[in-house]
């Protein structure tokens, strides 16, 4: 009796020891992010930076595995398994969300952000949330914007300075109208492709150029067959950061809260990563041998004014109040009403450490 006793006592006590233990977070979360793009470039880095700061200020309770590099499939398969559930969140850019969100693609207009703080004042901005928002009637909740950077064209048959170059050639472009459009208003043909397999189709000729940033030119070994790059910056291409709404909706409101506030925090981080490695890339580009050439001002024009055609295509496409309100906006950005989010995005990055001689030894 007295042993029974002692063993009651023993295991009431253990129960009130393990309850004081139970950590804040009582549930257990494991999930999948994944993106296209190569391992250990900028976006990569700032996935796991993600991943590692959500673990952390969840006292372990969210487990985040990066699937960088196309394994979990290219950019439409992702956005479908983010919808499905089969991947919980994802980095994605503006091209395959087409399909599932038309009016995104206000955001590729060419040439319509003149710089990065340009870009990020209408991405952050309300303009920026209400795109976000457009994903929950798809089942996908979108959570901030990262960046991909500028695209630029490269080449296999001559040099792109001019929009007469691009004519009868055979571009690779994302699976978005607009860059179907951007490419066949030039008189080239545009050819729809998935990122991963982007590389070999260069390799192989089938096709002769593309576009891209220079990160992911150069972390894709494009320079293998692609002899000319143009800085041309046609559009300032972001990545986007979703989640599955079921699994949104199913998690508790502080841990919807620090998934939000550590995300705001790595898209500040990562945009300052990419942009300070963007030189480094085309460095080491032009190490390989690729001649870059960037556009003169008179150069420059000479694409704007053929690619004003373009924002015709957008309003059939991504709906004429918004691209309307995109040239209102870069208007009022020309005309100084910004100036103050302008001077506000400089001094901030400047207070903010990215690790770009670590992220570049990614690569040789």
């Amino acid at each position: 009796m007295k042993n029974c006793k002692k063993s009651m006592l023993f295991v009431l006590m253990l129960t009130v020891v393990t309850l004081a233990t139970v950590p804040a977070f009582a549930a257990k979360y494991n999930f999948k992010l994944a993106h296209v793009i190569t391992a250990g470039t900028p976006i990569d880095v700032g996935a796991h930076k993600f991943a590692d700061l959500v673990k952390q200020r969840t006292n372990g309770q969210v487990e985040i595995k990066v699937f960088p590099a196309g394994q979990l499939g290219g950019e439409r398969a992702i956005i479908e398994g983010v919808q499905l559930g089969t991947i919980e969140m994802s980095f994605t850019t503006t091209g395959a969300i087409a399909g599932f969100a038309p009016e995104f693609q206000v955001l590729d207009l060419p040439f319509l952000f003149p710089s990065y703080e340009a870009a990020y004042t209408y991405l952050d901005g309300e303009q920026g949330k209400k795109l976000l928002a457009l994903l929950d009637r798809k089942g996908i909740h979108g959570v901030v914007f990262l960046e991909n950077g500028w695209r630029n064209f490269t080449s296999s048959k001559r040099p792109i300075n001019s929009p007469a170059d691009i004519k009868g050639q055979k571009i690779r472009v994302m699976e978005s109208p607009m860059y179907m459009g951007l490419i066949s208003t030039m008189g080239g043909s545009p050819t729809p492709m998935a990122y991963p397999e982007l590389p070999n189709a260069l390799l192989q000729k089938v096709i002769d150029g593309q576009e891209n940033p220079s990160v992911n030119i150069y972390s894709a070994k494009m320079y293998e067959s692609q002899p000319w790059m143009t800085q041309d910056q046609h559009t300032y291409n972001v990545m986007i950061m979703k989640v599955n709404k079921r699994v949104w909706k199913s998690l508790p409101a502080n841990i919807q809260k620090i998934i939000e506030d550590t995300a705001a925090e790595v898209s500040a981080f990562q945009r300052k990563l990419n942009r300070e490695c963007d030189d480094d890339f085309i460095a080491k580009l032009k190490s390989k041998g690729m001649k870059v050439h960037v556009l003169t001002a008179a150069e420059r024009n000479v694409f704007e004014k053929a690619l004003l055609p373009m924002y015709d295509k957008g309003r059939s496409v991504a709906g004429t109040a918004w691209v309307n309100d995109a040239v209102k906006f870069r208007k009022e950005w020309d005309a100084g009403k910004y100036k103050s989010q302008e001077h506000k995005y400089i001094a901030d990055f400047k207070k903010i450490n990215v690790p770009v001689k670590e992220t570049m030894a990614n690569f040789k």
